[in-house]
């Protein structure tokens, strides 16, 4: 009964996980199985039914992935999900690629992130985590790391958190905006 009063109107309900799910999180286009951010968000169907009631997010917990829409119904964005402190996600377990090439994700360090991506926009960091941003024409790449410099979390989302001045404020960045795009 409670099921049925949280997920009212939630359309994962209806939808079904494919069998034998493979995930493929594309960074430089970027897509999560050749999904991309502003397509229809029923394109995602093969996901199954969301983990959660929220209505912001599609948390699917088992997977390591999290999903942004946009009130239009189209996919805002996307979170891969390498470790969470929260304990909420398993550790996503496919494949993320760059240019055609998988990462490989256990040994993916800050310092190996630049030869792999290249340089960043921004990086802030404190007492609990650096976050990097790399920005594009079409979408921000935010990547959450741990103190020690291990990748905890890929964010792709349609709206730059950079390109609101109140928020690079906050981050204290002082170098220009807009950057100059990558490609």
């Amino acid at each position: 009964m409670f099921d049925f009063i949280f997920r009212r109107g939630n359309p994962t309900n209806s939808w079904r996980r494919s069998d034998n799910l493979a995930l493929v999180a594309a960074l430089d286009e970027p897509s999560l199985n050749g999904v991309r951010p502003g397509a229809r968000l029923d394109s995602l169907s093969w996901l199954g039914r969301n983990n959660s009631v929220q209505v912001e997010t599609f948390c699917y917990h088992d997977l390591g992935v999290g999903i942004e829409f946009a009130e239009d119904g189209t996919l805002h964005g996307y979170s891969i999900i390498l470790a969470d402190e929260h304990g909420e996600y398993q550790p996503y377990r496919g494949a993320v690629t760059w240019n055609g090439s998988e990462i490989n994700l256990h040994q993916l360090t800050v310092d190996k992130l630049a030869s792999i991506i290249g340089e960043w926009y921004w990086m802030d960091t404190d007492e609990n985590e650096s976050i990097v941003f790399y920005e594009y024409q079409t979408h921000e790449l935010q990547i959450e790391l741990s103190t020690s410099g291990s990748v905890r979390r890929f964010i792709v989302t349609k709206d730059p958190l950079m390109a609101d001045v109140k928020q690079r404020e906050l981050y204290g960045v002082d170098i220009a905006w807009p950057p100059q795009f990558r490609t």
